[in-house]
């Protein structure tokens, strides 16, 4: 395994005054910052982030690392109301999840200071938007694949399971009845369609074809077998709404139900399964976990392998560690489609395909 300590050097090393840490997730980001101050000789950090949640790792690492600057943290959502501020560094965490005129807001307010983005997963378009708005280059970039084959993240296999939609339960109301999802998903993909020949935009059809999918009956009824399938080992469940979650027969933890402290307990190691929706993305660390399953994933690289990588944590006490991840997908092309996009970043060789309960090629 690979000396974190030395790649963490190495990263401060390479520091710009305006510059990103590309780091794969697990390299040690916040230490990586820590140390950048100490040999910049900063004390005075103001620290941005697009959640609440991700200070908190912050602060357990100011204590840990004894960090001696001075930290103040704020959201993204109030960056563009701030007035610059004469300081030693500004952060700005998990980049890839600022909107655009969240970037302009920040432009605003670093001002002539210095300042470091840190990501773990970037598209070229988000690279190119912070580089434009910001001026911000790549100064240190640590690949998920290279992570991987040093140690840093365990080894995984990812197994996606194609499922056709439910076409018996008419539980889906329409203007002219109750439908099948499988008949729903025709009708509407049967619209988009004409609507792309025509050359009109087909966006509202793809959130309706989105929610369709996010609360699959065939998808959820598949998430609960694969769940009595494992029962007894410990197994986080990702899903793409609360009505999902709910319904799945196993503790929830999502903005809804403000279940902090199962939340907290289920990253430290207590209890076998939780669902969960968007509650644990980037900045997030749970310990022990190596089983999960993706009721929903969407389209986006950066949101997908920040998601996919909570299960990807090195555990000393597992050195052999093989994640495994367990993806539903409905067999329509405009999953699919999503799907391959969504694993961008993830090595071919160790996706495998499910159908029927047989592997495909």
């Amino acid at each position: 395994m690979i000396d974190r300590n030395k790649l963490q050097n190495r990263a401060a090393n390479n520091y710009k005054d305006k510059g990103i840490f590309w780091c794969s997730p697990r390299m040690g980001k916040i230490r990586t910052t820590f140390l950048l101050c100490e040999k910049q000789g900063f004390k005075k950090i103001r620290v941005f982030a697009p959640r609440i949640d991700i200070f908190q790792g912050w602060k357990d690492d100011a204590i840990k690392f004894d960090f001696k600057g001075e930290l103040l943290f704020y959201t993204t959502t109030i960056a563009s109301k701030m007035v610059y501020q004469d300081v030693d560094l500004i952060v700005l965490d998990e980049i890839q999840e600022y909107s655009f005129e969240q970037l302009k807001g920040i432009k605003k307010l670093i001002g002539k200071n210095k300042s470091i983005a840190l990501t773990g997963t970037m598209t070229n378009k988000t690279l190119s938007d912070i580089q434009t708005i910001l001026g911000m280059n790549v100064c240190f970039k640590y690949t998920i694949e290279e992570a991987v084959e040093d140690g840093v993240l365990s080894d995984y296999k990812l197994y996606i399971h194609e499922v056709e939609l439910d076409d018996v339960s008419k539980y889906i109301v329409t203007k002219k009845g109750s439908i099948t999802e499988k008949k729903r998903m025709q009708q509407l993909t049967w619209l988009k369609d004409k609507l792309s020949k025509e050359g009109k935009p087909t966006f509202f059809l793809d959130l309706k074809i989105i929610n369709l999918l996010q609360n699959s009956l065939a998808k959820r009824n598949k998430t609960i077998s694969l769940l009595n399938e494992y029962k007894g080992e410990r197994i986080l469940v990702f899903c793409g709404t609360t009505e999902t979650a709910d319904k799945l027969g196993i503790p929830v933890y999502h903005s809804k139900s403000k279940e902090k402290e199962l939340f907290n307990a289920f990253c430290n190691g207590e209890g076998e399964t939780l669902a969960t929706i968007k509650m644990m993305q980037a900045g997030i660390t749970i310990k022990p976990i190596n089983k999960g399953i993706a009721n929903y994933i969407s389209g986006s690289p950066e949101e997908s392998t920040q998601k996919l990588c909570r299960f990807l944590g090195y555990e000393f006490l597992n050195p052999d560690k093989i994640a495994e991840i367990h993806i539903i997908c409905s067999n329509t092309d405009f999953e699919k489609a999503r799907l391959k996009t969504a694993l961008t970043w993830f090595d071919e060789n160790k996706i495998f395909r499910i159908k029927n309960d047989k592997i495909i090629l």
